[in-house]
């Protein structure tokens, strides 16, 4: 080989450390180095390869350049002796690994050998480093990266091989990197994630403007580009990328993601309006976006809101279709987060109010409140209404009596349950006779009480002077006390209990008598079960509270905070219990039905009691009372107890000798036409149906779901509806929406039930709510009931209208997150309940509830109420 022609050969480390060999042209490669220079980039490992090129090829030129032709063997072994020599000059190891690192600016740069044996490197610019664990003589080497500098990338060369000699050439060259982010704008949603270069997902989280940056970084003169992945939800945005790609020359910060603010409709629903002529009432939003909304119907308003804004919802304009009944806003104003539908315009129409106590749900099975003022004598008399709250209350019970006077006071006695509370309570329930009165407002004339939130007031009090104290106080110990007997005094004259000196007239404690009103607004009251002059039993004595001769009135004289000047007078019947069933006289009994025409009359049906032959028994006699003459008159049935029911062949027909059977706790109406009304009770089928417990005992009776009517002109007895047989399940139907879609049917019955409360409505059907008995046949068909049902006398078809079809229902006490207390509320729910008290509509058509026996909140268990709620129906004639 001639060395003019000779090609030098470089032997380089690949990547797996094995040596290969390369053909080194130093012309090409020295153009190859100026061209890099021209373009601004140093070939640093061109050079090096220049260098380590010419060394190993100069090593192999000498060799060649020696070459002779061989002599005899004997000098040959000579030369192999020398060739020992030269090796002597190397070692046989350990050997050091190690290098340099080349443009170093940032921190934390970390290095291993084999994996292992970690190595710090600190410093700027060109550091030079060794490993601290030598590598024996032909034993491999492998240095790596374990961690980045801060802000920069490097990369290994000459990293591998295997040590036979010490390491020194080692490079790790460190070029900077750098950032990509940026900031989302407008975000309200969540479920956001970005994308650089098709890839590194980066979720965002948060509100509003939140910054971001991807963790990779990148190198100079390297593409990025930044893409939505996943637009963000509840609520949905479309986001949209600004400046979202380039070349990398330095950080980049200035990536813009917007997310425009979405907008969202508000609307809701009109429900208990009364639908006809004036059923157009004009919403607003915001004081503004006026809306028209004609008859109980979904609205949307036509201006959407952004995310974020707030709306208001009020009505305008009200409706002129119901005269006197305003409609509220409920869910009328909160932050748009979405869309919004949940706000309800209530007309109250078919909805209860639950009215007092407040604040918060009552327990079952609560005793009274009587806390009084005393006042000084001389000192200025407060006047009602008062803004402080009054939370007098009477004690929880069922079966008491209740009217309203013509000043539309409702008035409260007696009943079975709680007494006020004091210091010798025993938690047992009994017969009571304490007087209260819920008053009307004076300056309004609306059903609220004198208080905010409206409240009870005690009745027919003493009224005490304490000479020293110069102060006068209501005595409340009689409302403190159960069980007490009658005080009856001479028939037709009475006494007030406002003079501690006299001993007033006051009819003994009992539960289930009947009431009325007469027409100067004086209280009725007539049997029972209770305390006579005599002994314990079914009573049979008619009483009258004065109010006008007093005149029972709230105290402004004294200042006592009750009302005072009232008298209880003993008006007819016996002052003995269990009097006997006659032809010119009802007996004593308890649980009689009863209700008062529009002429005056009273009109009473069955009970249990005594009959005339001294039996205690289901009665079904129909009594009239005529109260100009006080006198009874036996209008239909005998005297004598425990009659089946007499059912014609089917219902809609009637005549002469049908008649229903013996019952107590059922509902009595009278329409404004004069016909009597009569449903169901517990009380005797066509078949005397009765039921037994065990040996020795006897039920007589079951419970009934039979509607009859009774033609005073013609005096006699239809059935209607219902059933001739006890026991029977509800049927339900569809529930009633509106008064022009009742969803009356003639299949549609309530079940059979004791211990209901009815009432006439103003446009002269019949309403019907709660008892014990059979709801539907689902999952709790008996037990306690709060559903809603109307008979509409012009279709002769029954309307469920609210309620579950279930028994033992908890009633709702909505307090949070807004108090609707004393606003009917299309979601409010009364609990199940028998033997509540209830008050004739008021001018406005509202029913008052109060008690009875039954569920206040949710998990039960049931017990005696004194919860006062309040019930709009709707007109449907």
């Amino acid at each position: 080989m001639k060395l003019g022609t000779s090609v030098p050969i470089l032997l380089k480390l690949d990547e797996t450390g094995i040596a290969s060999r390369e053909r080194y042209n130093p012309v090409e490669d020295d153009f190859q180095d100026r061209r890099d220079k021209q373009k601004g980039t140093k070939s640093m490992i061109a050079v090096q390869k220049s260098v380590l090129a010419l060394a190993i090829g100069a090593a192999l030129l000498m060799p060649a350049c020696n070459l002779k032709r061989p002599t005899s063997g004997g000098s040959g072994g000579s030369g192999g002796s020398g060739g020992s020599g030269g090796s002597g000059g190397t070692t046989t190891g350990p050997f050091t690994i190690g290098g340099s690192v080349v443009g170093l600016s940032g921190t934390g740069l970390v290095l291993q050998d084999n994996g292992g044996d970690d190595l710090t490197v600190t410093g700027t610019g060109t550091v030079s480093f060794t490993f601290k664990t030598a590598i024996t003589s032909g034993g491999t080497y492998s240095v790596t990266i374990k961690t980045q500098p801060s802000s920069q990338v490097c990369s290994v060369t000459n990293g591998s091989g295997t040590a036979t000699a010490s390491v020194t050439n080692v490079q790790i060259n460190c070029a900077a990197t750098y950032t990509v982010g940026g900031a989302v704008s407008g975000l309200q949603g969540t479920g956001l994630t970005l994308q650089d270069n098709g890839g590194d997902d980066l979720k965002i989280s948060g509100t509003g403007t939140v910054n971001f940056t991807f963790a990779t970084t990148l190198l100079a003169g390297a593409n990025y580009a930044v893409t939505i992945k996943t637009q963000p939800t509840n609520p949905s945005q479309t986001c949209v990328v600004s400046n979202g790609s380039g070349t990398i020359i330095g950080s980049v910060n200035n990536v813009q993601i917007s997310c425009p603010q979405p907008k969202f409709p508000v609307g809701g629903t009109v429900v208990g309006l009364v639908v006809g002529t004036g059923d157009t009432l004009e919403l607003q939003d915001n004081a503004g976006d006026n809306l028209f909304v004609t008859g109980d119907v979904d609205f949307t308003f036509p201006t959407q809101f952004t995310f974020g804004t707030t709306y208001s919802v009020d009505v305008f304009l009200p409706p002129t279709s119901q005269p006197g009944i305003g409609c509220n806003v409920f869910n009328a104003t909160a932050v748009v987060t979405g869309i919004v539908s949940n706000v309800i315009v209530d007309c109250q129409h078919n909805d209860w109010a639950w009215m007092f106590p407040g604040s918060t749900a009552p327990a079952l099975n609560s005793y009274g409140t009587a806390k009084l003022d005393s006042w000084k004598v001389g000192s200025p008399i407060p006047q009602p209404p008062f803004a402080a709250p009054n939370t007098n209350t009477p004690g929880g019970r069922d079966f008491a009596m209740a009217w309203t006077d013509k000043n539309g006071n409702r008035w409260l006695f007696g009943g079975f349950g709680f007494e006020v509370t004091h210091q010798n309570t025993d938690g047992v329930p009994s017969y009571l006779n304490d007087m209260w009165v819920w008053p009307t407002n004076p300056s309004s004339g609306q059903d609220d009480g004198w208080w905010i939130p409206g409240a009870w007031i005690p009745a027919n009090l003493p009224i005490v002077l304490d000479n020293v104290a110069g102060t006068y106080s209501a005595d409340t110990t009689t409302l403190q006390l159960k069980g007490l007997g009658a005080s009856y005094g001479t028939q037709g004259t009475g006494t007030s209990c406002a003079f501690p000196a006299t001993t007033c007239t006051v009819p003994g404690a009992r539960w289930g008598g009947i009431t009325w009103t007469d027409a100067t607004g004086n209280l009725w009251m007539f049997g029972g079960q209770g305390v006579a002059s005599d002994q314990f039993g079914l009573l049979s004595d008619v009483w009258e509270f004065d109010l006008t001769s007093g005149p029972c009135s709230y105290d402004s004289t004294t200042g006592t905070g009750t009302f005072t000047k009232c008298q209880w007078i003993w008006r007819g019947g016996s002052n003995l219990a269990n009097q006997l069933n006659s032809a010119t006289a009802p007996g004593g009994r308890w649980g009689a039905a009863s209700y008062r025409d529009s002429a005056g009359n009273v009109w009473m049906f069955g009970g249990q009691g005594y009959d005339s032959a001294g039996q205690i028994g289901l009665l079904n006699d129909l009594w009239k009372y005529n109260m100009a003459t006080n006198a009874w008159t036996l209008v239909s049935g005998g005297t004598t107890g425990n009659q089946n029911g007499a059912y014609p062949a089917s219902a809609g027909t009637g005549g002469a000798g049908f008649a229903p059977g013996g019952r107590q706790t059922a509902v009595l109406w009278v329409d404004l036409s004069g016909n009597t009304w009569l449903f169901g009770g517990f009380g005797l089928d066509s078949k005397g149906t009765s039921g037994t417990t065990g040996p020795g005992s006897l039920q007589i009776g079951s419970v009934l779901n039979d509607l009859w009517k009774f033609d005073p002109v013609a005096g006699q007895w239809t059935w209607v509806s219902g059933s001739n047989l006890a026991n029977q399940n509800g049927v339900y139907g569809t529930q009633g929406i509106s008064n022009v879609t009742t969803n009356a049917a003639a299949t549609n019955v309530p079940g059979s039930r004791w211990g209901s409360m009815g009432w006439v409505n103003p446009d002269g059907n019949l309403f019907l709510f709660g008892g014990f008995g059979y709801g539907s046949q689902g999952s709790q068909p008996t037990g306690f009931l709060n559903d809603v049902w109307e008979y509409q006398l012009s279709t002769g078809e029954w309307i469920w209208w609210k309620g579950s079809v279930d028994a033992d229902q908890p009633g709702t006490y909505i307090t949070s997150p807004v108090n609707f207390f004393q606003l009917n509320y299309t979601n409010n729910a009364v609990g199940a309940r028998r033997g509540a008290a209830h008050w004739a509509p008021n001018p406005f058509g509202y029913i008052y509830v109060f008690g009875g026996e039954g569920y206040a909140g949710a998990g039960g268990p049931y017990g005696e109420l004194n919860d006062v709620w309040r019930y709009l129906p709707f007109p449907t004639n």
